[in-house]
């Protein structure tokens, strides 16, 4: 199929590529990239890559990390492969499913990183392209996104997820259920006073109890402008 391709700015002068068929690039992997890439080390697996946006906006501050991704549409795994070009990364990305996790990643992994889907498949709002629908109706839930980080992972390696902040107790269940433990959580509000949009987590597996809650991530202040930290996160 053609590809319907549009170049996008996502740091400096970097320009990526993102195809319309595909999931675009959020905010959300902006902001999870900014939460997880300080605390990265060794080797590292993107759980539904996508287009490659959040592998790259990672990569590119944990530069003493090394990365891959799983991606379950052929397509959009070599787009992704080829953002990464782009950034000057090297970064090999496997068109298979997390569900079915291929043999050789079980067990390889420090660390995992998923913008996951934030309801289950054939729930919430329908996608409107043909590629999209057919991702949209077979795509992993929270729990099987939680299973194959768990089956990645080595023992202590770690997972990195941004999650809907009104969804915690089904993450907090899911990562549970696969002996992955909640250990550091950080809210995203759009204004201070306003209810979490978004949760940033990192769960440990076979990791112990014990949980740390950052300070909430403000986007904008009372006037309504881009905060500090948002400016910071975004280059600006």
């Amino acid at each position: 199929m053609e590809q319907i391709c549009r170049e996008i700015r996502v740091r400096g002068d970097l320009t990526l590529l993102q195809d319309a068929r595909f999931f675009p690039m959020t905010q959300d992997s902006v902001l999870l990239a900014d939460f997880a890439a300080p605390r990265l080390h060794g080797r590292g697996l993107d759980l539904g890559a996508g287009q490659g946006f959040l592998t790259v906006l990672t990569a590119l501050r944990a530069t003493g990390a090394a990365f891959e991704g799983l991606e379950l549409l052929p397509g959009a795994a070599a787009l992704a492969e080829e953002n990464c070009r782009r950034a000057g990364l090297c970064v090999p990305v496997t068109a298979g499913d997390l569900r079915e996790l291929p043999a050789h990643f079980k067990g390889r992994f420090d660390f995992c990183l998923c913008n996951p889907p934030y309801y289950e498949a054939r729930r919430g709002k329908t996608a409107k392209t043909g590629t999209l629908a057919a991702a949209r109706a077979t795509g992993a839930g929270i729990g099987q996104v939680c299973r194959a980080a768990a089956l990645a992972l080595k023992d202590r390696g770690r997972l990195f997820v941004c999650f809907p902040a009104g969804r915690l107790a089904a993450l907090a269940r899911a990562l549970s259920e696969h002996a992955l433990e909640l250990k550091i959580l950080r809210f995203v509000r759009e204004r201070e006073g306003a209810g979490a949009s978004l949760l940033l987590a990192e769960a440990v597996k076979q990791g112990g109890e014990g949980l740390s809650v950052l300070p909430d991530l403000i986007l904008r202040d009372g006037a309504g402008n881009h905060t500090e930290e948002y400016r910071r996160i975004y280059g600006e």
